[in-house]
């Protein structure tokens, strides 16, 4: 089962208490994922819950009993026409044109989440955060857009939209918004799960920028070690080591003795700073150079 599939499980099982939230939920499905013709309300969804949660919000909204129809290809379809419909829309708001959200019905704050969930569940779709961050939510309706947004808004959820292919689709790719969006409409346990899944990304993803930092340095290091054993070597073939300063051979020896050894871990052997083993370093380099 997909996250977004998870989510809308979760939410199509909250416990239906206020009426104005049952109607708020239920506008924010027909909103985003109705086709209203005239007096007909019909919504085609692949997902079983969303079908049942339509019909429990118009049973304990207006005593409205039916059942989703489910086609062959797995769609299942809820539908409401004539008269019925045409009064459901009048109730909700919805009758006038051009269609919006209506002040009186995303008034209260539970009411604003409500429609938000409704929202989801109409067209709202969500990424594995294993994959990506991302959450959309699409409707037919350019009216709508200012609303919804200023809703999202409230929720501390900024938000875009584009037309795609003559629909407008709201998206959001911050995970922390997006975290928000999924407490705001009640998903409280898939929005944990989201947070769990992006704590465990970023321990990974900063593990592994440590390792690929420390694989550098290492590499780094080994390298610095094989020139200046190489130079120590040269000096040694032209002039021999012991031409040069004894502090100089002290370090050129240790060098030879540690081939692996980092700057830091020489000067520890001799008991001195790390500056003052490169100092040494760099005046035998130069001197190999020199011979050159």
């Amino acid at each position: 089962m997909s996250f977004a599939s998870k989510v809308k499980n979760e939410v199509s099982k909250l416990e239906l208490e206020e009426i104005c939230c049952t109607r708020s939920e239920l506008v924010g499905i027909i909103c985003f994922g109705a086709q209203i013709f005239g007096d007909i309300i019909k919504i085609n969804t692949e997902h079983e819950c969303v079908a049942m949660r339509m019909c429990t919000l118009l049973e304990r909204l207006y005593n409205y009993k039916t059942e989703p129809a489910k086609s062959p290809s797995g769609i299942y379809t809820v539908a409401v026409c004539g008269a019925d419909a045409l009064k459901f829309l009048r109730d909700m708001r919805l009758a006038s044109v051009p269609i919006r959200l209506d002040d009186e019905i995303i008034r209260r704050p539970c009411c604003k989440s409500a429609v938000a969930r409704g929202a989801f569940l109409g067209s709202g779709s969500v990424s594995d955060p294993e994959k990506g961050y991302h959450l959309e939510l699409v409707t037919g309706y350019y009216t709508l857009c200012k609303d919804f947004a200023n809703i999202l808004e409230y929720f501390g959820v900024g938000s875009k939209f584009i037309n795609r292919k003559g629909n407008y689709v709201f998206y959001i790719k911050d995970s922390q918004q997006i975290q928000d969006f999924l407490a705001a409409i009640g998903a409280h346990s898939q929005m944990m799960e989201f947070v769990n899944v992006k704590i465990e990304k970023e321990v990974r993803n900063a593990t592994n920028r440590l390792v690929n930092c420390e694989t550098a340095n290492a590499g780094k290091t080994a390298e610095a070690a094989v020139i200046q054993a190489m130079a120590i070597r040269h000096i040694d073939s032209k002039i021999g080591l012991e031409s040069l300063p004894p502090q100089l051979v002290e370090v050129a020896r240790l060098r030879l003795e540690n081939a692996e050894a980092s700057m830091g871990e020489l000067a520890a052997k001799i008991g001195m700073t790390k500056s003052g083993v490169n100092h040494r370093m760099r005046k035998i380099l130069k001197i190999a150079k020199e011979l050159t």
